[in-house]
């Protein structure tokens, strides 16, 4: 048998490296013009980065499921109890972990293919990319329970966005028909989406001793905050720039509306 424990660090130094990249590659889409070369570049850039922060995640959430003694305390001498108390650690945080890098794979690939395809959806409505919206769905619940069974709000909190975001594509996917440039909008909630998984990966797995560090005794009080951040932040961002491209797109969606207004208010 391999050295699980030394495939389980290779598989973070890997996750880490590219993933302190990822974070930065972040913003240069962001704040560069739309369409031009430099947008699409980095944005693919982004891309790359954040399929093997997902793969590199999943290895590692895998390896803590299945294995959780001989990756986190090889050559150890654990009573039962211990082992068993050590076990349920590893696999909880291991349950979030697999969500995380599910929900920024999943979204990464949503948002990049609905760029690339445009009005025409049949790649989304593939196999690989079905069951990857599907399996957000299903690891979603079981962070939910997990959540519920450990008493953790977070892990509460982003099984919620990991089941909405896995429903609303699969909604996009199969919906009869698409309003003008919706693509574009998904392509905007797919990438956001990405940026905030991998920023929460930052927070809750590899920036503890950073904020520690920074914020001393008092992190304790606060890191559910911190945590929760960047999805709230994040959040607030799709909104925001859901609005501003219907409004800019949105001639058709706009006079559907003002119907829609006119038809509730003169009945």
């Amino acid at each position: 048998m391999p050295d699980l424990h030394q495939l389980h660090q290779s598989a973070i130094y890997l996750h880490i490296a590219v993933g302190s990249c990822a974070l930065i590659l972040f913003w240069i889409p962001v704040f560069t013009r739309k369409g031009n070369l430099d947008h699409r570049r980095f944005g693919k850039y982004f891309a790359r980065a954040m399929y093997v922060v997902s793969f590199s995640g999943i290895t590692m959430a895998g390896l803590d499921l299945l294995f959780p003694i001989a990756t986190h305390a090889p050559g150890m001498d654990l009573s039962a109890q211990a082992m068993a108390s050590v076990s349920v650690q590893v696999r909880s945080s291991a349950i979030f972990l697999l969500s995380l890098s599910i929900l920024v794979l999943t979204s990464t690939r949503h948002g990049w293919l609905a760029i690339l395809n445009k009005e025409d959806r049949s790649i989304l409505r593939r196999p690989t990319h079905v069951a990857l919206c599907c399996s957000l769905v299903a690891v979603g619940l079981a962070l939910l329970i997990t959540g519920l069974n450990v008493g953790s709000i977070l892990f509460v909190i982003f099984a919620m966005l990991q089941m909405t975001t896995g429903f609303n594509n699969l909604r996009y996917i199969f919906r009869g028909a698409i309003r003008p440039k919706e693509w574009w909008i998904q392509h905007l909630h797919g990438l956001i989406g990405s940026g905030i998984g991998a920023y929460t990966a930052f927070a809750v797995l590899g920036g503890r001793s950073l904020f520690e560090g920074i914020f001393g005794d008092s992190f304790n009080d606060m890191a559910i905050i911190l945590w929760v951040a960047p999805g709230v932040i994040g959040g607030i961002a799709i909104a925001i720039s859901s609005r501003h491209y219907q409004k800019k797109f949105g001639g058709e969606w706009l006079v559907k509306r003002a119907s829609l207004r006119s038809v509730l208010f003169s009945s």
